[in-house]
């Protein structure tokens, strides 16, 4: 959890003053020390976090003849690459850095595809006059970037380019629009006109005479898998997983696992302690709840964390709003947060650091990584396979506890309707479709002016005809939200100097998980089967057995009704100027969630309040009302 600042000029205008202001802003991501350097056309600026062995050893930018690097990064095939590289000095000494900007010096722009690992990084070639970043597959590590003609600024955080004289504080409404209505699919789009998000899996080079950028990476839905048993398949899921999380748990201090009870957390913190020495410890941080109970899951906690070598960590929320530090939070988050349940992951990453652990490995992507493999019942409707289709509801009916033709119509039958035959018969039932089904409360006019609707309709746009359990996987595992969710995680954590690590982003289990059989994840009426199965004497059978997750919407609820002073601040402002809201559907969402609490209307109060508050932040950062924060 390092950060990086970069400035490229054609024009050699580049200003020490504007460098340093750029890592005054995000002087939180590095606690172990910070460098600058730069010359007429450029400046590299480094906040470091000593998160592994060899960062002890890093000091950036680094310099190795013509090339310089600053990095974000954790490389988990280090071996294999010093192999490739035919690099001989002791590893333990090298700092991931230098295996970056080694790998570079050998294949160029093509280096990425030998690289595994979460990484953000920028590499300068000072004879070629070449600027190359890079951003990891899934997004782990954030880039953010404003450029105009000859000019390009790049940065961890999008508060250090907001420092820069020449960056408009214009917000986007799009990126606004879609937000209030839970659209996600842009992965380049930011909440300000000017400033852009280096997409995942994705490489941007700039020099003296253009600027490129391109995909190097993508899943392959059509690749198979086909193993000589389902031992066959268990044995090599595991040796993945277990890999994942090993290389995970390569860090300079103390490291720490979130666990929530749920299978992926639990799988993730099991596997972690069986891999750790016996004398070292492993702590856990879990969420928990006295006055929301149904979202309280202790007893799948304490399943796990009763274990010898783990001590716990309970992180009580009862009393925590949405925004409980509201003021840090203003500070930090340079977007509004999506997640109704952010102010968990800020909670925890808090306790993290006041414990001393400096590393946290996280379960997200575990839902898709780990397939639930539904996708797999309409294509066996679709395909005329229904004696196995009404063999496997049955036995999920017999594992949920749910009727079987219930699952029948919900998993098979459902997802083959195509979704302009769900909005006819929504409208012939007088129900809202489209933005008025997302957010009742959002302004009509507003929704027009920025075509919300039509991308809304590309969204919901598959062909039922060619949909298999591996496109929709596929679909799952590249999901625009999972990428909004790791920003936003990125932030909480680096407010309190913590690396999250997700194992389940690990492309070689990922690319493993997608290529298997939909059977090997749906299996005798458990989903997920391939988990349970690769790690069935890891996990206690109280975990192991778990059909569904908790809902949480009783914890969600009751953090969002401590934020009634903000909220009604927030209605006060709507009456003053609708332009993203209509104050009529606001107010009455409001008056719903006060006497009878309901998800929709949590929702939609959740977006304006996230959204709201992000103005607050956007008010003090410029020091000025902008446009869009007067129409708020």
């Amino acid at each position: 959890m390092s950060g990086l600042v970069v400035l490229f000029d054609r024009e050699d205008r580049i200003s020490n003053d504007r460098i340093e202001a750029m890592l005054d802003s995000i002087d939180h991501r590095g606690p172990d020390g910070r460098i600058s350097w730069r010359d007429e056309q450029v400046a590299l600026g480094h906040q470091q976090l000593q998160s592994t062995p060899e960062s002890r050893y890093d000091q950036q930018p680094y310099r190795d003849g013509e090339h310089l690097i600053v990095a974000d990064a954790r490389v988990d095939n280090r071996d294999e690459l010093a192999d490739r590289l035919s690099i001989e000095a002791p590893l333990t000494r090298m700092p991931d850095s230098h295996l970056l900007l080694s790998a570079y010096r050998k294949w160029g722009a093509q280096c990425v595809n030998h690289i595994v690992g979460s990484f953000a990084f920028v590499i300068w070639d000072t004879d070629a006059k070449t600027l190359f970043c890079a951003r990891d597959r899934f997004g782990v590590k954030p880039i953010y970037y404003y450029e105009e003609d000859g000019l390009l600024a790049v940065a961890s955080e999008i508060k250090a380019l907001l420092t820069l004289p020449f960056v408009s504080i214009e917000v986007n409404d799009i990126a606004i629009g879609d937000f209030l209505v839970g659209l996600f699919e842009d992965k380049e789009r930011t909440f300000y006109q000017e400033i852009r998000r280096l997409p995942p899996a994705h490489v941007k080079v700039i020099n003296d005479e253009r600027a490129t950028e391109r995909q190097y990476w993508d899943l392959n839905p059509h690749r198979t898998l086909t193993l000589e048993s389902d031992a066959a398949y268990e044995r090599r899921f595991r040796d993945l997983f277990e890999q994942a999380v090993s290389c995970r748990l390569r860090t300079e201090g103390r490291p720490g696992t979130s666990l929530s009870g749920g299978l992926d957390s639990s799988s993730i913190t099991v596997t972690a302690r069986n891999d750790l020495p016996d004398d070292q410890l492993l702590h856990t941080f879990s969420n928990v709840y006295d006055q929301a109970p149904t979202s309280d899951e202790r007893e799948f906690i304490e399943a796990v964390s009763c274990r010898d070598g783990v001590e716990s960590h309970y992180v009580f929320l009862d009393d925590v709003g949405s925004f409980g530090d509201r003021e840090c939070m203003e500070q930090q988050y340079d977007r509004p947060p999506h997640d109704p349940m952010h102010h968990a992951i800020w909670e925890r990453s808090k306790r993290a650091n006041e414990v001393d652990v400096d590393v946290l490995l996280e379960g997200a992507l575990g839902d898709s990584a780990a397939g639930y493999g539904l996708g797999l019942l309409p294509e066996l409707l679709r395909t005329g396979r229904w004696r196995r289709l009404l063999r496997e509801t049955r036995a999920m009916g017999e594992v949920t506890g749910a009727p079987a033709k219930h699952l029948l119509i919900r998993h098979a039958a459902k997802p083959l309707i195509p979704s302009w035959t769900k909005r006819m018969n929504a409208r012939l039932r007088g129900n809202p479709v489209l933005e008025a089904a997302e957010n009742p409360a959002l302004n009509t006019r507003y929704a027009r002016r920025i075509g919300v609707r039509k991308r809304l309709k590309q969204r919901d746009s598959v062909s039922v005809l060619r949909e298999t359990a591996r496109r929709r996987q596929y679909r799952s595992l590249l999901d625009g939200r999972m990428t909004a969710s790791l920003e936003t995680a990125d932030l909480a954590a680096a407010q309190f100097g913590i690396e999250p690590r997700y194992p389940f982003t690990d492309v070689r289990l990922v690319e493993f998980s997608l290529a298997i059989p939909a059977t090997q994840q749906l299996s005798d009426g458990w989903t997920r089967s391939i988990l349970r199965r690769a790690l069935a004497d890891l996990l206690p059978e109280k975990i192991r057995a778990r059909p569904w997750k908790t809902d949480m919407s009783e914890a969600f609820w009751n953090s969002l009704a401590l934020e009634d002073d903000l909220i009604q601040r927030l209605l006060l402002e709507t009456e003053q100027s609708t332009d993203y809201f209509d104050d009529a559907e606001l107010r009455a969402a409001y008056e719903r969630f006060s006497t009878d609490p309901n998800t929709q209307d949590a929702q939609v109060l959740w977006r304006a309040l996230s959204l709201f508050t992000w103005f607050r932040s956007h008010k003090n950062r410029t020091g000025e009302e902008s446009a869009a924060s007067e129409s708020l």
